[in-house]
């Protein structure tokens, strides 16, 4: 079967010619030398309910008869659906809440946590810190409590030691001194005898 003419194929199926030639080329037949058998094939398929047959060779029906079955069927226009504007709701009876962003709110809420969690963590270093140094403190200074604990027992001794002495030079030197004294005192005088 050789190709036949799109203005052919159209005119004995009474089907608009630029229809027919979108949907061909859409389904990327080539037109220019015709419609292939594959062509009209699927052409057949998609605009008519059941394929034409082609004529019998007049030959083999008795007294050259030839029947043609004709178009029997009219074709539309399958309709444009661009620009259509279909609103989902209809076909819901619910509503969800939802969060606009929701990667962007979980971003904000990552770099909060971070934020709390590294103060968090400061707070934590400095309060060791100053635990530490609270604790060098302590420690120095019962370290200094203990050397001047010692000190003032020491010096305690040293100080009863030096007082003791002290008092007994003292003593020393005053019964020195009184002896001096004693020394250049006049004597009493001797009472006359009855």
């Amino acid at each position: 079967m050789s190709n036949l003419s799109l203005s052919a194929y159209c005119k004995a199926r009474n089907l608009p010619k630029s229809t027919v030639y979108k949907a061909l080329k859409a389904e990327g037949f080539d037109t220019s030398d015709g419609l292939s058998p594959d062509a009209v094939a699927w052409a057949d398929s998609y605009f008519l309910d059941a394929p034409l047959t082609e004529p019998t060779d007049a030959t083999a029906i008795t007294g050259g008869l030839t029947v043609l079955t004709g178009n029997h069927c009219t074709a539309i226009e399958a309709p444009s659906y661009a620009g259509l504007t279909v609103d989902l709701g209809q076909f819901r009876d619910s509503e969800a809440l939802v969060i606009a962003d929701p990667l962007d709110v979980a971003h904000q809420f990552l770099a909060t946590a971070d934020h709390i969690q590294n103060a968090l963590a400061a707070d934590i270093a400095a309060r060791e810190q100053r635990l530490a140094q609270t604790k060098a403190a302590q420690q120095q200074i019962e370290a200094k409590a203990q050397q001047l604990a010692l000190e003032q027992r020491l010096y305690q001794l040293q100080a009863a030691q030096i007082d003791q002495a002290q008092t007994a030079e003292t003593q020393a030197l005053a019964a020195h001194l009184a002896a001096l004294q004693a020394l250049g005192k006049p004597q009493p005088a001797a009472s006359p005898q009855p």
